[in-house]
C-alpha cells in the first residue's frame, strides 16, 4: 500500500521537503530535533482512516493526525535528545495545523499519573490505540519509509512502547521548565514551529523558493546619489546626518542595537535604509532587511522610495520580489521572479514568509510574529533569525507596550542574532541602551527654527473654534487634526461656508477614495495653493504633507509633535505655527478622552501650560521630559503578565497570556460594511459572490486573491449598532448604491448619528 500526504504526494516524499526546505535554517540541537520534528510530523496519515479521508473524504476522530504524530515526534526526541526537546517536537508537531496553546492544555495535570479527571488526554489515548492497531497492519510498509529516513527502530520501538509514559515525561519537562521561568524556550519552540509550519505549507503548495536578490551598498549608493541631485539638502543638513549615520554604523558594527534620532524631514529614510545595507555589507553574511513602520500609508509611501533606487538596477527590474517585498493586509499579492511563474496562492506564501532579501511592512506583522499563537503570523519567526531590523515611527506603539518591546528585541538580538536599528524624531523611552548614529544628534534639533508649538488650552467647543478659526483666517494654508470622526465632520461643515478650498479626511471615507484625496492635497500643496484640510491622525506619520498652519486637538506629546512634522517640513517658508487646542463635547468632556484616556494627555498639557509657545530646538528636551514622565505613571501590568507567560509557554491561559498580544486593539463595537459607491464597486462585489461558488477551495481562494485589494479598497468600519442600515448579502454587510445619496456623503464619507463620540484611527 501506498500512503499520501496530499492527494498528488507520497508521504514519505512530503517529509523529505518539508524537512529540506528549512534544514539550513536551524543549528546544533535545533537541528536535529528539525529533522526530529519535521519526519515525524504527518507520522498519522499513515493509517488507512487517513487516506480514506484524503481520497474519499471520509471524517472522524480517527482521522486526525495530529496527536499521534505529536507523540510519536516526542518519543523519538526522548529517544535522541535531551532537556525540553521532546516538549518542543510534541507541541510544535501538535499544533502544526492550528495555533499554539499551552502545554498544560494538552498533558496530563500531573507528572506521576493520568487520572479521572484528564478527559482531553484519555479520549485521546483512546483514539491513539485504535490508530496504532491500524499501523500495526501495515507495519512492513511504514517500517521500510521511516527505515529510508533513519527512524526505522524508533517506529518499531515505538508500537511497543505506552503513550501515556511519553506524556507524563513530557509533563515532568513542562513542571521543570514552569519553575524555571527561562526566555529561552520560547525562542527554540517558536523556531521548531515556524520552521515546521512554514515548510509544511511551501511543500504542500508544491511551491519552489526562490533565491534572494542583493544589491551591493556601493550601487545602490551611486543611484541614490543621483537621485538627491538638485533637492532641497537644508543646507547640507540632509548629507551631513546621511554621512556621520554611516560613519556611525561602521564603527559601532558590532553592536546589537542601534538609533537614530534627528528631527522630522531630514532624510532618516534613507539614513536608516542605507546604515541596513551598510551593516548587512560589513558584517559580510546575507542577511534579511525588515523595514516596519506603523500604518500602511507610510509602508507605501516609504516602499515607493526604496523601490525608486532599486528600479535602477537591472537584476531587481528582472525579478522584483527576489530583492524587495511589501506585505501588509492591502498590498499587491504578487511575487515577481523570472525564473518562476507563481500562482496568487503560491505568491502570498513566499510573501508571507518574507522570502526576499528586503521586506517593508507593518509593526503586527513584525511584532505579532515575534510574540504570538497565530499559526499564519508565526509562521515567519525563522526567518527572523540572523535579520536587520529598522523600525520606523516607533511612537506609534501603545506604551503600555514598551516593556514587552523592549524585552522582545532584547531577546531576538540574544538568541537570533537580529540587529536592530530605531529612527526617530521623539525618542520613546525603549532601546534605551542602544548605540546612537548620528553622533550629537540633539545639535540637529537646535538648528532647526521651521515651527513653534502654541499652546491654547483653555476649554472651547467645536462652534466656538470654527468662530475663532475664521476670525484669525490667513492667506495660508491650514491642516487641523481632530481627535474623533464626528468632531472632524462638525469642524468641517461648520467652515463649509468659507471662499475656501477644502479637504476632509479619516477612515470614514473609503480607502480609494482616501488614496485619491491624499493624492490630490499633496499635489495642491506643491503648487503653493493655499488650502485647509480637516482630518483625524490618518496624517500624523508620514504622510507627506507641508502646511503653513497646523491645528491639533490635544493629544500625547509625541503625536502633537508628529503633526508639527507636517508644517513648513522643508524650513523654506516663515515659521510654522503649530496651535495646539483642548476642545470640548457639549458635556464639557474634552475629545481626546475617547480616544487616548486621561493619563498621557493630562501630561502633555501639565508641560505645556506652562508655555507660551516652544521653539523647535526645544522638542527634544520636550519629548524626552514627556517619556520619562509616562512611562513613571503608566501602568506596565499587561507588559509584565506577557513576558512572565512568554518565559513559562503560557500561550493561552490566565490574565495575561502570549495570546493577549495584540498591537491591533480588538474593538467588538465595530463592524465592517462594503460601501457600493460606484459602478467599479458594484462590479467588484458581483465577482466576490461568483468566486464564493466555486466548489473548489483552491480555486476560490485563487480568485479571490485576484480581486482582494480591489474588494477591500470600498470597505470602512463602523460602530455594530449601524447595522441594521446596510444589506447584508452572503455575510457582508453592504451598503447599497441605491441608498448612496442619503447614507454616504462625497466630501466627508459615511453620515452618522449625531450622538456617535467614536474614533477610527
Amino acid at each position: 500500500m501506498e500512503f499520501y500526504s496530499h492527494p498528488d504526494k507520497l508521504l514519505i516524499d512530503h517529509l523529505k521537503e518539508v524537512y529540506g526546505i528549512n534544514n539550513d535554517l536551524l543549528y546544533g540541537e535545533q537541528k536535529e530535533a528539525y529533522r526530529i520534528i519535521a519526519l515525524c510530523h504527518d507520522f498519522g496519515k499513515y493509517t488507512t482512516y487517513f487516506q480514506r479521508h484524503l481520497f474519499k473524504g471520509e471524517s472522524s476522530e480517527l482521522t486526525k493526525h495530529g496527536f499521534i504524530s505529536a507523540v510519536f515526534g516526542a518519543f523519538a526526541a526522548l529517544k535522541l535528545l535531551s532537556g525540553a526537546h521532546p516538549l518542543y517536537a510534541y507541541l510544535a508537531i501538535l499544533h502544526h495545523h492550528g495555533n499554539l496553546e499551552s502545554p498544560s492544555e494538552s498533558l496530563p495535570k500531573n507528572f506521576k499519573g493520568i487520572d479521572e479527571t484528564d478527559l482531553w488526554v484519555k479520549d485521546k489515548l483512546n483514539v491513539v490505540k485504535k490508530q496504532t492497531e491500524d499501523i500495526r497492519q501495515n507495519k512492513d510498509v511504514i517500517y521500510n519509509d521511516y527505515e529510508k529516513l533513519g527512524f526505522g527502530e524508533i517506529f518499531n520501538e515505538f508500537l511497543e512502547t505506552s503513550v501515556e509514559d511519553v506524556l507524563l515525561n513530557l509533563r515532568k519537562i513542562h513542571f521543570s521548565l514552569e519553575r524555571r521561568e527561562e526566555e529561552v524556550h520560547y525562542i527554540n519552540l517558536m523556531c521548531l514551529y515556524s520552521a515546521l509550519i512554514s515548510a509544511d505549507k511551501i511543500s504542500a503548495s508544491n511551491t519552489q523558493i526562490p533565491e534572494e536578490g542583493y544589491i551591493t551598498f556601493d550601487k545602490l549608493e551611486d543611484v541614490r546619489q543621483q537621485k538627491i541631485k538638485g533637492k532641497n539638502d537644508l543646507g547640507g543638513i540632509r548629507s551631513d546626518i546621511f554621512r556621520k549615520v554611516m560613519d556611525g554604523i561602521s564603527r559601532n558594527f558590532n553592536k546589537s542595537m542601534f538609533t537614530i534620532t534627528a528631527p522630522t524631514g531630514t532624510g532618516k529614510t534613507y539614513a536608516g535604509f542605507f546604515a541596513a545595507l551598510k551593516l548587512r555589507e560589513i558584517l559580510g553574511d546575507r542577511r534579511r532587511i525588515i523595514y516596519a513602520l506603523p500604518f500602511t500609508s507610510i509602508i507605501d509611501q516609504n516602499y515607493e522610495v526604496i523601490k525608486e533606487i532599486f528600479n535602477e538596477i537591472e537584476d531587481y527590474r528582472l525579478s522584483e520580489s527576489r530583492f524587495l517585498i511589501k506585505h501588509h493586509s492591502m498590498a499587491d499579492v504578487e511575487y515577481n521572479d523570472e525564473n518562476m511563474d507563481y500562482s496568487k496562492a503560491q505568491s502570498e506564501l513566499l510573501i508571507e514568509n518574507w522570502e526576499s532579501s528586503v521586506v517593508v511592512t507593518t509593526f503586527v506583522q513584525l511584532l505579532e510574529s515575534l510574540v504570538g499563537v497565530r499559526n499564519r503570523m508565526v509562521k515567519k519567526f525563522v526567518n527572523i533569525k540572523g535579520s536587520i531590523i529598522l523600525l520606523d515611527e516607533v511612537q506609534a506603539i501603545d506604551i503600555k507596550y514598551y516593556p514587552l518591546v523592549d524585552f522582545i528585541f532584547e531577546m531576538a538580538a540574544k538568541y537570533l542574532d537580529v540587529k536592530i536599528i530605531m529612527m526617530t524624531a521623539t525618542k520613546p523611552a525603549i532601546l534605551k541602551d542602544a548605540v546612537e548614529l548620528l553622533d550629537g544628534c540633539e545639535k540637529y534639533f537646535n538648528l532647526f527654527d521651521r515651527t513653534r508649538i502654541i499652546p491654547k488650552l483653555s476649554s472651547i467647543t467645536v462652534q466656538e473654534f470654527v468662530d475663532e478659526f475664521k476670525q484669525n483666517l490667513e492667506y495660508k494654508s491650514y491642516m487641523i487634526v481632530c481627535n474623533t470622526i464626528n468632531q472632524s465632520i462638525e469642524v468641517f461643515n461648520g467652515l463649509s461656508n468659507l471662499d475656501r478650498d477644502i479637504y476632509y479626511l479619516s477612515t470614514n471615507l473609503v480607502p480609494k477614495h482616501r488614496k485619491q484625496r491624499i493624492e490630490e492635497i499633496v499635489e495642491r500643496l506643491k503648487n503653493g495653493d493655499k488650502i485647509i484640510l480637516v482630518s483625524t491622525q490618518v496624517v500624523e506619520a508620514g504622510v507627506d504633507f507641508d502646511f503653513d498652519v497646523v491645528i491639533r486637538d490635544l493629544a500625547p506629546l509625541d503625536s502633537i509633535i508628529q503633526c508639527a512634522g507636517r508644517c513648513n517640513r522643508n524650513g523654506v517658508k516663515d515659521k510654522g505655527d503649530v496651535y495646539v487646542y483642548r476642545m470640548v463635547n457639549e458635556e464639557g468632556e474634552p475629545f481626546s478622552k475617547h480616544v487616548y484616556g486621561t493619563a498621557s494627555v493630562n501630561i502633555t498639557r501639565k508641560i505645556l501650560e506652562g508655555f507660551e509657545y516652544i521653539n523647535e530646538k526645544d522638542y527634544y528636551e520636550l519629548i524626552n521630559a514627556y517619556f520619562k514622565e509616562v512611562t513613571k505613571n503608566k501602568a506596565m501590568d499587561l507588559s509584565e503578565g506577557i513576558i512572565k507567560s512568554i518565559k513559562r509557554l503560557n500561550f493561552s491561559k490566565d490574565k495575561y497570556p502570549v495570546a493577549k498580544f495584540s498591537l491591533i486593539e480588538n474593538n467588538a463595537g465595530y463592524i465592517d460594511i462594503f460601501i457600493e459607491i460606484d459602478e467599479e464597486a458594484r462590479g467588484i462585489l458581483e465577482r466576490y459572490f461568483k468566486i464564493l461558488s466555486i466548489k473548489d477551495f483552491e480555486k476560490r481562494r485563487e480568485r479571490y486573491l485576484e480581486i482582494k485589494n480591489e474588494l477591500n479598497k470600498y470597505f470602512i468600519s463602523v460602530p455594530k449598532n449601524m447595522f441594521k442600515r446596510f444589506d447584508n448579502r452572503h455575510g457582508i454587510l453592504v451598503l447599497p448604491f441605491e441608498g448612496i445619496d442619503d447614507n454616504y456623503n462625497k466630501n466627508t464619507g459615511l453620515i452618522r448619528d449625531q450622538n456617535e463620540s467614536y474614533m477610527i484611527f
